[in-house]
């Protein structure tokens, strides 16, 4: 009777587990997008139903935007830095800047156990979303350790950093705060931070002001 009723429990505990949600490995697909207004290329990496950038957005706007430090090596390896009015314009044609829905659905095809409203939102979709390497080993762009980096997902964020409004430079390689299009009220946005010192992804709308300079990624239409 033992070993007839085994079966059935292993098969329960199956069901549990993919109800519950776990992490299965993304599939990544990739392609490439020329941005016809300064002919860069881009990889692109299709996740779910969702085509985005593979690296961060590097297109220079007419005002505020920016290269970290205003070097523009830095451009080059991690994308340009936007003000939030900058980022919601600064895709090209048949791309936006991601909504905060957008980003949810994305951590949660990585991570089905996610949840938006948890700090972190995923304690395991940023070490999928992070580029791999160091900067100390020059083999990728973030700084020691960063922690728990597989890039299983292809999207490969780089630890671009931010401005401040006064002009200082902060935190290159050791986080990237990207950008939504969607407002929580008239002075806050919402946006995501993946961190060099943990597998977290973050959701957050506060402590970060429009007129900063943050990275940003685009969506397919």
């Amino acid at each position: 009777m033992n070993k007839i009723t085994a079966v059935p429990l292993v098969l329960m505990a199956m069901v549990f587990v993919l109800v519950m949600g776990c992490v299965i490995d993304p599939v990544p697909e990739f392609g490439e997008m020329i941005d016809e207004r300064d002919g860069q290329t881009y990889q692109t990496v299709t996740l779910g139903d969702q085509t985005w950038l593979g690296q961060n957005l590097n297109y220079e706007t007419d005002n505020n935007s920016w290269c970290y430090d205003d070097d523009p090596e830095n451009c080059e390896t991690f994308g340009r830095l936007y003000d939030w009015e900058a980022a919601m314009t600064a895709c090209p044609d048949g791309w936006h800047l991601a909504s905060d829905e957008e980003w949810i659905a994305l951590v949660k095809y990585l991570d089905p156990g996610s949840d938006p409203n948890a700090l972190p939102e995923s304690d395991i979709a940023g070490g999928m979303l992070k580029a791999t390497g160091t900067m100390e080993e020059g083999t990728g762009p973030w700084k020691s350790p960063n922690a728990g980096a597989t890039n299983s997902s292809g999207f490969s964020a780089e630890g671009g950093g931010a401005r401040y409004e006064d002009g200082t430079f902060i935190l290159l390689g050791m986080h990237v705060i990207y950008w939504t299009s969607t407002e929580f009220d008239a002075n806050n946005v919402w946006f995501r931070i993946l961190d060099y010192g943990v597998a977290d992804i973050y959701r957050d709308n506060t402590n970060i002001n429009k007129e900063m300079g943050l990275s940003a990624r685009c969506i397919m239409d």
